[in-house]
């Protein structure tokens, strides 16, 4: 330990003298010398011109890394290689030292400013102007000085080493280039190490390390044969087969790997290739040729590269879209179960906000989102090992884990002690946390972690108990306790029958609608909400016993209570999924329906788009049934999934019920009252009744009454009350 925590000192220190301007200085100054040696093995002897220039490629790494800051640098490294290591005149030291920065330079500032207009995601496009700026016009500027110093050294040049020239130096900066400014920014870190990441990324997302060893090991029997064999035939072949493996690794290897191993066989072809023309003392056409080919095939792999990340990236992004809370960036538990797998036996800890929630009522969801990104960015400045918060569904705090260690307790009291400190700023000021638990939990692999996760997060407010443990057997004991209560309800009758009138909004006079609601009312006198219970229900899977338990109640009531059944227009009642797959529903609502005398066509069973998809053939099946029996038949929640006018061809609907994320913002919003209207209208053609649901306000009501909507739904309309209640007031409005 204490030997990593050195290393990591001598490299920050050497990192911090890097960053002075006068280490980075000499730093490019011998890196520039160093690129001449290497350049001097892929030198064109007869005119000492530099196929593959190291040194150019290191001034373009260099320029884009640092800036021109470095320039003096690289000038004086040029002035004093070409002073003491070759016999030519002063002058002409001075004009190649001074001269030959200029097409980097013109280049490098013309790629910075065209960056800084593209957006980050546009991968193509900056791999576009860096091939256009650094492949195609650097060599061209740099064949253009080439030939005036030539020309005024009196040297002639061929039209065949001008495009030998071009052709190079594209080659130098599509294949040398990008592996020197990774280096340098990894050796200055200056930031530009993001790259390394992203390779890292990319990596570890599209290949297995068996493949890649596989891979990787082709590729080193390759080189070490082409470095062996003296055969130039064999060499080339050996060398496109293996330009054709680093194609087929570039994406799924990452990028870097592939770029890096690139570079070793282009350089392999180009030594012994310029090795031969060498001991010719000639230029040829296949010489030329064999460069072109190289070029195309570093061209290739730069788009093919490009592709990778940018679909890399919009993986990500989709992923993270998936996996995160819009309002808060919180991540959700798909992205928690992802990243357990990184830690041994972690300690899960939930830390409900709702004490202080319930206090802060006025501060709306933007408040409460607030509250959330202020708490996880103060968790993450206090501990490093807090990598993600999360989300859990339906909850109202936050969820982390910790690695397990001898200390964990004293941990959490200091986290515990940093939430007592915590202060929330909102509008001007600044609020405590009201008292809070920290709720902990030593996870294990566990195939139902999803259930054990929401009911871990469903802890009863501890007023006095800032850390709680809980286990398996606590969690495990909980669960059947809620199982009990359900059941409980269920036998003794504990659910209540409410209901929610409607509004007829092109007929006042109308008989009443109204929608039959559940609660649960335990004997011990508490009270639980739908959002409580019904999770519960869904979980134990006792939703179809639920609904002829509805069903059967419903029928009892208005059979015993109502005195005429023209007081009622329609009466809804909900069907879940399960009670729509079950083939004999429909006779045992004939059933009750004949023994309580109950007129079928003043009942409206509501279907959801998401039940019907479940068995979608026995759906249709008893939804027929129930029709052709005079039951109505109503969709709900209608507009927002994607099978929504699908559904409308395959299954006999007689009522359309709107979607409430349609209805909240309809006056402020346009786009809601063109949906609503082109919803209103196809329910015309069809002949089908509307309903609006989740209308608040009288605005709301007047707007969807002028959209030739029929009915609307909602606590600016109507509240639930008890069905009973509403029974007997509508027997007392007929007598008077």
């Amino acid at each position: 330990m204490q030997e990593n925590t050195a290393r990591r000192s001598f490299k920050n220190a050497v990192h911090r003298q890097l960053r002075k301007p006068l280490f980075a200085n000499l730093a490019i100054f011998f890196g520039i010398l160093l690129s001449f040696y290497f350049s001097s093995f892929f030198t064109f002897e007869p005119m000492g011109f530099f196929v593959l220039s190291f040194v150019n490629a290191f001034m373009v790494a260099a320029m884009l890394l640092l800036g021109l800051r470095i320039l003096p640098a690289i000038i004086a490294a040029l002035f004093a290689h070409q002073l003491l290591f070759v016999d030519v005149p002063i002058v002409h030291v001075l004009l190649f030292a001074t001269t030959l920065p200029i097409p980097p330079i013109i280049t490098t500032l013309a790629y910075s400013n065209a960056v800084k207009r593209v957006k980050a995601h546009s991968v193509l496009l900056k791999v576009g102007i860096y091939f256009l700026l650094f492949g195609m016009i650097l060599p061209v500027l740099q064949a253009l000085l080439l030939t005036l110093v030539a020309s005024l050294s009196g040297i002639f040049l061929g039209a065949e080493f001008i495009l030998l020239s071009s052709v190079s130096m594209s080659l130098t900066h599509l294949i040398i280039t990008p592996p020197l400014f990774v280096l340098l920014s990894v050796l200055f870190w200056s930031g530009k190490d993001k790259y390394i990441a992203l390779d890292k990324n990319i990596f570890r997302m599209n290949s297995s390390p068996w493949a890649y060893r596989v891979w990787l090991a082709m590729l080193a029997m390759f080189i070490v044969v082409k470095l062996l064999l003296p055969d130039s035939l064999m060499l080339y072949s050996l060398g496109f087969v293996s330009m054709v493996i680093v194609f087929i690794g570039i994406g799924r290897f990452g990028i870097l790997r592939p770029m890096l191993i690139g570079s070793v066989v282009v350089s392999i072809i180009v030594y012994s290739a310029t090795t031969q023309v060498n001991a010719a003392m000639a230029l040829n056409d296949e010489y030329v040729a064999l460069m072109e080919i190289l070029t195309a095939f570093a061209i290739l792999a730069y788009i093919h590269g490009s592709s990778s990340i940018r679909s890399f990236l919009m993986s990500n992004e989709k992923i993270r879209v998936e996996r995160t809370d819009p309002y808060t960036g919180l991540y959700n538990l798909s992205q928690l179960k992802e990243d357990m797998v990184h830690c041994e036996q972690p300690i899960l800890v939930f830390f409900d906000l709702w004490p202080t929630l319930t206090k802060l009522a006025g501060i709306g969801h933007s408040g409460q989102a607030q509250l959330l990104r202020q708490i996880t960015r103060e968790l993450f400045a206090a501990r490093s090992d807090i990598k993600r918060a999360y989300r859990p569904p339906f909850t109202t705090g936050v969820l982390f884990f910790l690695p397990q260690k001898e200390d964990i307790q004293g941990e959490l009291v200091t986290l515990s002690l940093m939430l007592d400190e915590f202060q929330f700023y909102w509008q001007g000021t600044s609020i405590s946390l009201v008292s809070h638990t920290l709720h902990c939990w030593t996870l294990t692999n566990d195939e139902d972690l999803d259930a054990k996760i929401s009911v871990f997060c469903d802890q009863p407010y501890l007023a006095n108990q800032k850390i709680c443990w809980f286990d398996d057997n606590q969690l495990s004991g909980q669960r059947v306790s809620r199982l009990i209560t359900v059941q409980h309800a269920l036998k003794n009758n504990e659910f209540e029958l409410f209901c929610q009138p409607y509004r007829n909004l092109q007929d006042p006079s109308a008989a009443n609608s109204f929608e039959v609601l559940l609660r649960l009312r335990p004997a011990d006198g508490s009270s639980l909400e739908p959002e409580e219970f019904f999770p519960m229900i869904n979980e134990f899977g006792v939703e179809a016993k639920l609904d002829r338990w509805v069903i059967e109640n419903t029928f009892k009531q208005l059979s015993t209570h109502l005195t005429q059944w023209n007081l009622i227009n329609r009466c809804a009642i909900n069907l879940t999924a399960k009670s729509l797959g079950d083939e004999d529903l429909s006779a045992y609502v004939l059933s009750l329906a004949k023994i309580y005398q109950i007129p079928l066509d003043r009942i409206c069973f509501e279907i959801t788009e998401s039940a019907a998809l479940e068995n979608e053939a026995q759906a249709i099946a008893t939804v027929e049934a129930l029709k052709e029996a005079g039951c109505n038949i109503a969709l709900d929640d209608f507009g927002t999934g994607y099978a929504s006018f699908s559904y409308l061809r395959r299954i006999p609907v007689t009522v359309l019920k709107i979607d409430g994320e349609f209805i909240r913002h309809l006056p402020t919003n346009p786009t809601d009252k063109l949906i609503v209207q082109s919803i209103s209208l196809v329910a015309k053609n069809m002949s089908l009744v509307t309903v609006a649901e989740y209308v608040e306000t009288e605005e709301h009501a007047t707007l969807l009454k002028e959209l030739g909507i029929n009915y609307a739904q909602g606590f600016g309309m109507a509240k639930p009350i008890p069905l009973l209640q509403h029974i007997e007031a509508m027997n007392v409005a007929v007598q008077t």
